[in-house]
């Protein structure tokens, strides 16, 4: 999957009986930012699996989604089994959205 393709299409998660997408795009980052205060930190924490990071990233996707959504209510919804099949996807398209060393200098 392209970065394009994540920012359009997302990845497909279900969080109780509703299925949201996890789009990379800037309505999830400034969600992210929100939270942290530090979006270089959030992608840190995210790079390391930690939960606090997990829950932030999911409540951001589902925030862009649904305004009326709380931290909380999502890190109720959220088991521990989602965190490790999420937090791969996660890292995955983290990995995938992210541009690299060659793409951004080839760009300059």
């Amino acid at each position: 999957m392209k970065a394009v393709d994540l920012k359009n299409k997302g990845i497909k998660f279900t969080l109780g009986d509703t299925e949201y997408s996890l789009k990379l795009n800037m309505n999830v980052f400034c969600e992210l930012e929100e939270i942290y205060g530090d979006l270089n930190k959030a992608f840190e924490d995210l790079q390391n699996m930690k939960i606090k990071a997990i829950r932030a990233l999911i409540y951001a996707a589902v925030k862009v989604e649904d305004d009326t959504a709380t931290l909380m209510e999502v890190g109720e919804k959220l088991g521990v089994n989602d965190l490790e099949r999420l937090g791969i996807a996660i890292n995955e398209a983290l990995n995938t959205a992210m541009p690299g060393v060659e793409e951004n200098m080839g760009e300059a």
